[in-house]
């Protein structure tokens, strides 16, 4: 496959941004549409009605008020006489529809079975004729009954309503909280559709040093197209994929007075600045060049593995640039990544659009005598959760660089930043080629506490946090999974495993 392969637009992209020292965020523009069915009025049975229950039009009111960019398109058999077939084949033969919501009690399975992302809604003290296990598994192992249709293509979570208002507030509360998160995973999975990776590699293999596994073993010749139609099939994100010439003659017109200008914060906040300013300004220059090349490609994500400023190769112009993609994008919203991994760059899409908060990718390695992992790369985000708080980072030269620690050109940038001790955070990955995510969790530590002159040990930063590592260890393949990892502040397991039911991918928890 060629490098200069450039994918198909994506509808509805709409980005902002201009080539200049502090440009814009950029986000897809969604509008995500959710079949919504109203099976009841919330409640029925025997015994008395309700004194007040939340009506379906009140339900789909909060709904509209807590949703924004989702349109619900409300069909309601309670009050009227359209039938559960005339909702299949309307289900069936629409293709303008994101994901599907059913609120209240069918004996017709089949509604959920659709495909697509769907929740299911029990209004609590209805007869309970959910099938739980077959929306969970996808499969009915020891059923009485026999006949009916075959179940496929179960994407289906599930929640539950005090429609009748019976329990305490905050209980009721509490389930329509949850109702609303789930829906807005269906938004999720629209803006990773919506998402389009810029790449900038002198690699002609996708995730070429991701897999160090045994010399002996090769890529398939057919991996990047392979690779590229799953990511397309499954998850809707697209490649632009720009030869390093392109980056070359977009850095040759970055200004460098703009860059001047995008680099003083990131010195200004830095607690400590022992690389060259020179080697940082060229560093910001080389982040607007890529920001050039991500808006002429409508991106919202980078992907580089770019280590020189010119095609000479030549120590003057070496470079690595993940000062700029970290305190240039990342502190925008927009995900960047400083070695050609598609799967972490999914990964950091996913974890932004669930929570708003960037990632790191580093090497991990497992020390299961400590009882942690230990990431480590040249850079993470200095905006770790998500907001305008900043954690301690110093600006150094690279720690792969042929002339580190001096003043000399091709010294380059190295950011070391310290992960708050004491935070929970997420270790995970997506597996694109194997419908798969692994994930696990562990608390940080101060790693300077285990390890004597950490700071001069591999990369300069080292995100260490306690897990359960002989579990963690036991599932590390380097030929199957690589090397690399992703790691976001907070515990997202049970966000990450939602979101894979919705997207039909499963959940490989690493450390049970």
């Amino acid at each position: 496959m060629k490098t200069s392969l450039l994918l198909s637009v994506v509808f509805g992209l709409a980005f902002s941004g201009a080539r200049a020292a502090n440009p814009q965020p950029a986000a897809p523009a969604v509008n995500t549409k959710v079949y919504t069915l109203f099976l009841s009025r919330g409640y029925g049975g025997a015994g008395e009605p309700p004194q007040a229950p939340l009506t379906n039009q009140e339900l789909l009111s909060r709904l509209q008020s807590e949703c924004e960019g989702m349109e619900f398109i409300t069909r309601d058999l309670s009050s009227s006489r359209i039938s559960h077939e005339e909702i299949e084949n309307d289900l069936r033969n629409r293709t303008d529809i994101d994901g599907v919501l059913i609120i209240g009690t069918t004996r017709h399975y089949t509604l959920a079975f659709t495909g697509r992302p769907t929740i299911v809604v029990y209004n609590l003290f209805e007869w309970m004729n959910i099938p739980y296990q077959l929306y969970s598994t996808g499969a009915e192992r020891e059923s009485v009954l026999t006949g009916g249709p075959v179940y496929t293509n179960a994407r289906i979570l599930t929640a539950q309503l005090d429609r009748r208002r019976v329990c305490s507030a905050a209980k009721g509360e509490a389930m329509f909280k949850d109702l609303v998160y789930k829906i807005k995973l269906i938004q999720v999975i629209q803006r990773l559709k919506a998402s389009r990776i810029l790449v900038v590699s002198p690699h002609e293999t996708l995730a070429a040093v991701d897999y160090q596994g045994d010399v002996q073993k090769r890529f398939p010749k057919d991996y990047n197209d392979r690779y590229i139609g799953e990511l397309k099939a499954s998850l809707g994100v697209e490649l632009a994929i720009v030869k390093p010439q392109e980056f070359y003659q977009a850095y040759q017109e970055a200004s460098v007075k703009d860059a001047e200008a995008a680099a003083q914060p990131w010195i200004d906040q830095a607690r400590e600045v022992t690389a060259a300013k020179s080697e940082i300004v060229k560093t910001a220059r080389a982040y607007l060049a890529f920001e050039a090349l991500r808006e002429k490609y409508h991106c919202n994500a980078v992907s580089t593995h770019l280590r020189s400023l010119s095609a000479s190769g030549g120590l003057p112009d070496a470079f690595w640039p993940g000062l700029g993609l970290e305190c240039g994008f990342k502190v925008r919203g927009i995900q960047a990544v400083c070695q050609n991994y598609p799967n972490i760059v999914v990964a950091q899409l996913m974890g932004y659009f669930l929570t708003g908060r960037p990632s790191m990718l580093g090497d991990l390695m497992i020390d299961t005598e400590n009882s942690v992992d230990i990431l480590t790369h040249c850079g993470a985000p200095i905006n770790p959760y998500g907001d305008e708080r900043r954690v301690p980072y110093s600006i150094k030269t690279h720690a792969e660089s042929p002339v580190k620690n001096t003043q000399q050109p091709g010294s380059s940038t190295g950011l070391q930043v310290e992960w708050p001790a004491g935070e929970t955070v997420t270790f995970w990955k997506v597996y694109v080629l194997h419908r798969k995510i692994g994930v696990h969790t562990g608390r940080i530590v101060d790693g300077h506490s285990l390890y004597k002159n950490l700071d001069d040990i591999m990369c300069r930063t080292k995100l260490v946090a306690e897990v359960d590592a002989a579990k963690v260890q036991k599932h590390f393949s380097p030929d199957e999974y690589g090397i690399h990892r992703n790691a976001t502040l907070g515990d997202l397991r049970q966000q990450i495993k939602d979101l894979a039911v919705l997207i039909g991918f499963q959940v490989v928890e690493e450390d049970r």
